[in-house]
This record gives C-alpha cells, sequence and structure tokens, in this order.
C-alpha cells in the first residue's frame, strides 16, 4: 500500500486527512452543516465565513434511492470535516452545504446550478447521471464554478476542453478496460477459460459508453462481446431482452444499470435459468450495492462487479464505514463513496487556496496531488482535462452474503470464486 503523505498548514503543523477524521464517530449531521437552496447564510458576528459547497443529484423520481445514497456521502464528509475543526487555513471556517434536486431530468441542472451560482458556492458536486452532468458542467463552465463530479461515468464529461470540471472516479474508458482485465486476470489464475461475453446493459449513456469500451477491449484479453442487448431502465419486463442473453450461450455475461433495473434484470436473468460461467457487472448500480442482497437473498451468491470501490484495507476507509454505518445503519454504497470523497477534494482545494474564491480553488484543484483518501490506487490527479489519472477501479463478489473486494490481489479482503458454482 502507498504510504500517506502528510500535508503541511500555513500554522506549521503537520496535518494530514487523518486529522478531518478524528472523533468523528461522536458527530451528527445537523441543520448546521446541511443547509437547503433558498436560505440565506446567516452571519455569525466574529466567527470565520463558510464554505459553501453545493450538491445537485435525483432525490426524486426513479433514482431517488441511489440519488439520496450519494447526498449521504456528502453530508457524512461535511460533518467529518466540520467536526474536526473545519478548514484550518481559514481559521476553521465550517462547511455548509445547499442541496438540489436534479428528479434525474438534465433540463433541471440548468436552474440548480445557477441558483447555487447564486447562493455563493465555491464548488458544486453530482450529478449519477452522465446525462444530467453533462448538462450541469456545461453550466458551471459558462458561470465559472468548480465542479467535482460525484458519479458519472461517460467520457464525454472530462472530454470537452472544459477548464472547471473535475472526475475523481474512473471514466467508461479506464472502467470498461479495466473491468475486462480484472476478470480476465481472474480466470486465468483459476485455470478457466473465457472466451465469449454477452451484454446486458441500459440504453442512456451510462450503460452503452461502458459497453462499447468492453467491446473494444476484450480482444485484447482474447475474448469476444458476442451479444450486446440494450434495455430501457424504464421498462418493467425485459423478458425479451433476456432471451437473447440467454440464446448467446456465453462463457460470461455482463451487465450495466442502475440498481432498480438491476434487480429486475438479474431476477429475470435467474428466473430464465440463464447459468454463465459469472455474472460480472461493470459499473453495476445494484451489484455492489448491500440492498441487491437484500432484495433477491441467496440468488446473488457469487455474483461479480467491476466498479469504483474504496479500498477496504485503508484505516481511512474502514473509519468513512463505521461512521456511515452508524448514522444510516447499512454499508455504504460506492455511489455515496465518491460523493463523500469528492467533497474532501474540494475541502483540501480550498484549504490550499486559503480563499473562497473560485478561481483560486479551481487553480487548486488543477494542482490535487491528494494521498489521503478512501480510493484503491494512488494519489488523486488530476490530468490536464480534469479526469483523475490514477483512478482504479476494483472487482467485488458476493460471497456468504457480503460484498467484498477480490481484485486487484493488492487490495483484496476475499479469495475469489470463479467459476460460480452451478
Amino acid at each position: 500500500m502507498m504510504a500517506r503523505k502528510k500535508k503541511t498548514n500555513p500554522f506549521g503543523k503537520k496535518v494530514t486527512r487523518r486529522d478531518f477524521m478524528k472523533n468523528t464517530a461522536k458527530a451528527t449531521v445537523t441543520a448546521a452543516v446541511v443547509g437547503t437552496i433558498g436560505f440565506p447564510n446567516v452571519l455569525r458576528g466574529a466567527q470565520p465565513p463558510e464554505v459553501v459547497i453545493g450538491q445537485i443529484h435525483p432525490l426524486s423520481g426513479f433514482l431517488g434511492y441511489l440519488g439520496n445514497q450519494l447526498k449521504n456521502g456528502c453530508e457524512l464528509a461535511v460533518q467529518e470535516i466540520n467536526a474536526a475543526g473545519g478548514i484550518k487555513s481559514l481559521d476553521g471556517a465550517k462547511i455548509k452545504l445547499l442541496t438540489a434536486d436534479s428528479e434525474g431530468k438534465p433540463d433541471l441542472s440548468i436552474p440548480a446550478v445557477e441558483k447555487l451560482d447564486r447562493e455563493g458556492v465555491v464548488a458544486v458536486t453530482g450529478c449519477l447521471q452522465s446525462s444530467v452532468t453533462i448538462v450541469a458542467t456545461q453550466v458551471a463552465e459558462k458561470q465559472r464554478v468548480p465542479f467535482v463530479v460525484s458519479v458519472a461515468v461517460a467520457d464525454k464529461v472530462t472530454d470537452r476542453g472544459f477548464k472547471y470540471t473535475f472526475r475523481i472516479q474512473p471514466n467508461a474508458a479506464q472502467m470498461g478496460a479495466q473491468t475486462v482485465q480484472y476478470i480476465s486476470e481472474i480466470a486465468k489464475q483459476a485455470g478457466v477459460p473465457v472466451k465469449t461475453i454477452a451484454y446486458l446493459h441500459d440504453n442512456t449513456a451510462f450503460g452503452t459508453s461502458l459497453s462499447e469500451h468492453v467491446v473494444n477491449n476484450a480482444p485484447k484479453h482474447n475474448m469476444e462481446v458476442i451479444a450486446r442487448v440494450p434495455y430501457s431502465p424504464r421498462a418493467a419486463d425485459v423478458s425479451s431482452e433476456v432471451g437473447k442473453i440467454k440464446a448467446a450461450r456465453s462463457d460470461l455475461v455482463m451487465s450495466t444499470g442502475y440498481f432498480a433495473d438491476q434487480v429486475r434484470a438479474f431476477r429475470t436473468m435467474k428466473g430464465h435459468r440463464v447459468n454463465p460461467k459469472a455474472f460480472v457487472g461493470c459499473g453495476n448500480g445494484a451489484f455492489s450495492d448491500q440492498n441487491f442482497i437484500k432484495e433477491l437473498g441467496k440468488i446473488t451468491e457469487y455474483v461479480m462487479d467491476g466498479n469504483y470501490q474504496a479500498n477496504p484495507l485503508s484505516p481511512l476507509a474502514k473509519t468513512m464505514y463505521a461512521n456511515y454505518d452508524k448514522l444510516h445503519g447499512i454499508k455504504m454504497a460506492p455511489s455515496a463513496i465518491f460523493a463523500y470523497e469528492a467533497i474532501y477534494v474540494i475541502a483540501d482545494a480550498v484549504a490550499r487556496a486559503k480563499s473562497t474564491d473560485r478561481e483560486a480553488i479551481r487553480d487548486a484543484l488543477t494542482k490535487t496531488n491528494m494521498a489521503d483518501h478512501v480510493l484503491p490506487q494512488g494519489p488523486i490527479v488530476f490530468g490536464a482535462n480534469g479526469q483523475n489519472e490514477n483512478a482504479q477501479a476494483a472487482v467485488t463478489q458476493v460471497l456468504n452474503g457480503k460484498i467484498n473486494v477480490v481484485w486487484p490481489a493488492e487490495y483484496s479482503q476475499s479469495k475469489f470464486v470463479f467459476p460460480a458454482p452451478s
């Protein structure tokens, strides 16, 4: 594991990410740390100014379940930072979080960013869906508001030459290529040949972009996608699409989508007795979520997922998971992890900028080299396009009803089972 570098604040005291997380187990999320759009900042005498951050996620509508997970992740990070003393280089200024609901609709992200801009945010994070994030970041670029993406995988998000957009998670190119590579490595270590893939994916920019990269990368590992079947995430029945997947009789079945539609799709595949050597998600909104197991039970055993994840061996991640569990009574989902980390990246930039000026924060973001984080990778470093150059996915597997990281080996907490027993 990479050694964590210490950072020095302007007062000479050594400060690391662990300082942010100290004593947070006793803290609670209150109105003091979470704001709502439409409520102006309240002056508090001689106290240092607030650092206002905005978050835009689908808190209602068909993606409300996932959107509220990301909101929870943002709130946890704000709580931890404030409980640890706030932004030290700004005399302990506390973070205030303003919330906007996209309802999963790209057009609603436009007034959301504009409203947050007027409310004086130093930066914005969001938006879960690539389609919404693409629009929101375009508005943020026009308004010169730094935007640190929480979750959105489409390559286009950081491929437009924007100067104010930054993304921590793997993009579609990284995630698709890494998932194929990791599954190939697992199969080789298990001594099990894998040649063919059937891919069931939602027909949005999310599923389409990931599946394209899997198709392009599979031949590099002596594999081929022999069936690629899109479906609408709003479809109540995907039986005909699943029939095509079953007819392919492939070694692997790969799948991409959001939580609710992937629960439906997986239930349908098991009901149709689709029986590959392994079910493998790629950025799957369900396969790495503990509620997937709660919803479907034992049929989820051995399901794998190549996804953005926390490093389960990291002390920081263990503290994060423990704090989230105390607040919400469930394991923190991958999407919430990246919303959480986005707040820490913004706070780190504000601390180094020693300012709430957006241009200073944007410049600080370009110089990010953050080794104190919860992810299975080296330091968070943004390239010229704003993409995290060291972003790395991990493969999880459901084992004994728990979701464990099984690959890459240096981050694994359990030995994989491959192929899945019939």
